[in-house]
């Protein structure tokens, strides 16, 4: 079973600790503290016929942390860029910074994927002419990410929409040969030992 580096990176406030609570326990406690520095968790998460282990880095949103982060988003294979999406451009304007951060010093292999949080607030606003604005916002962020060929969902960790579709098609998405390199590398240490236990058989007989 390969394992997989993943980080979430954003504002603080916009509901990445949320999402990691959805995921890993399928919880929501509406009163999460906010990270400080980061918080981690190691998750198997299975698709189809496949399985993964999820090493989650949650990252803390506050200024006086940014300088910490890049520690964390080393040698990850993943990550998820977050944005509120019931304050979608200015949070959107702000995540843009993570994006760009990564582009120019993250892990060359690292896939980039953007996460809206917090659908159930766009869900139940009343107000339609606030509505229509937000749809627009949204559309815009669409179509930008669409340009910067990155993928973008819509997640509520209160009602847990979207959240596991995030990791089934992180999964979905791997390269069948990292499965099997998994499988060898797991393989290698027994054939090594029935090696060893020959070899230590035939000096004792000489």
């Amino acid at each position: 079973m390969p394992t997989l580096k993943l980080v979430l990176l954003g504002d603080s406030s916009v509901g990445k600790s949320s999402l990691v609570n959805r995921f890993a326990v399928d919880s929501f406690d509406p009163h999460s503290p906010n990270t400080i520095g980061a918080a981690f968790i190691s998750k198997e998460h299975s698709f189809k016929d496949r399985k993964v282990k999820f090493e989650v880095w949650d990252t803390a949103g506050q200024e006086r942390y940014k300088s910490l982060t890049p520690m964390y988003y080393r040698n990850a294979k993943v990550a998820l860029i977050c944005f509120d999406l019931s304050n979608a451009q200015a949070s959107f304007q702000r995540a843009q910074y993570w994006i760009d951060q990564l582009r120019i010093s993250g892990p060359p292999d690292i896939s980039i994927r953007v996460v809206g949080t917090k659908k159930d607030l766009v869900d139940d606003a009343s107000d339609s002419a606030a509505a229509g604005a937000a749809s627009a916002e949204l559309t815009a962020i669409s179509e930008h990410c669409s340009d910067l060929g990155l993928s973008i969902v819509h997640t509520s960790a209160k009602s847990g929409q979207g959240v596991a579709e995030i990791f089934d098609s992180i999964v979905d998405s791997l390269d069948d040969e990292i499965f099997r390199q998994s499988d060898s590398e797991h393989a290698e240490p027994v054939q090594e030992n029935v090696l060893l236990r020959f070899q230590s058989r035939n000096s004792s007989c000489c």
